[in-house]
């Protein structure tokens, strides 16, 4: 079956609230929402030591997508995208803003354990005996909504910035640490090649 007949019938097809979760943890990380046809589709790319977690991602998400994840020779990547999606449309309303990636104020309300584990994959590692998210590319109020979720959690975090004013790094407190390892661990032993950013 052509390619178009199978993304019109990927179309119709509902997201799970697990495959849901799956794509906000790919957005809050460096999941990008992009035009394809009247609709927007999620791309994900990694760096090729990384090839392991992108077909993590894809496997989650294998009903959306019509081809599997390619390599690029030009960014020693892989990458995979899924089709074009009304339900992706609707996000992309919430996430962006001029062209920007911002945090939608749900976020605030509270982060799913996979959502939450899936932003450290894609942007946090280990900093002595704990962890730290490099989220450079949000706002002071977007960060200060991804603290709020972690509190949710009972999970403190404390903000810093790298040598200048945009550069922003959320580090998890050494004491909560124990309590966000209990979150993310089940889903970073999905992805072998990921277990090096927890302590």
């Amino acid at each position: 079956m052509p390619h178009l007949q199978i993304a019109n019938q990927v179309k119709r097809l509902r997201f799970t609230p697990f495959e849901r979760e799956i794509v906000i943890g790919c957005l809050l990380g460096d999941g990008t929402l992009s035009k394809s046809g009247k609709e927007y589709r999620l791309r994900v790319e990694h760096q090729a030591a990384h090839r392991e977690y992108v077909e993590w991602k894809y496997n989650q998400l294998q009903r959306f997508c019509v081809t599997a994840s390619q390599f690029l020779q030009q960014h020693q990547s892989y990458r995979f995208g899924t089709v074009g999606h009304p339900e992706l449309t609707r996000l992309r309303t919430l996430f962006y803003k001029d062209g920007r990636k911002i945090l939608p104020d749900f976020i605030g309300e509270g982060l799913s354990s996979l959502a939450l584990a899936i932003l450290f994959m894609d942007d946090g590692g280990r900093i002595n005996n704990t962890v730290s998210f490099a989220l450079h590319c949000y706002s002071q109020s977007d960060v200060e909504l991804i603290q709020k979720a972690l509190q949710r959690l009972n999970v403190d975090s404390r903000l810093h910035f790298d040598g200048h004013a945009c550069s922003r790094r959320l580090y998890v407190t050494t004491s909560s640490y124990a309590t966000f390892k209990g979150f993310v661990k089940p889903y970073v032993e999905q992805v072998p090649c990921m277990a090096y950013k927890l302590p």
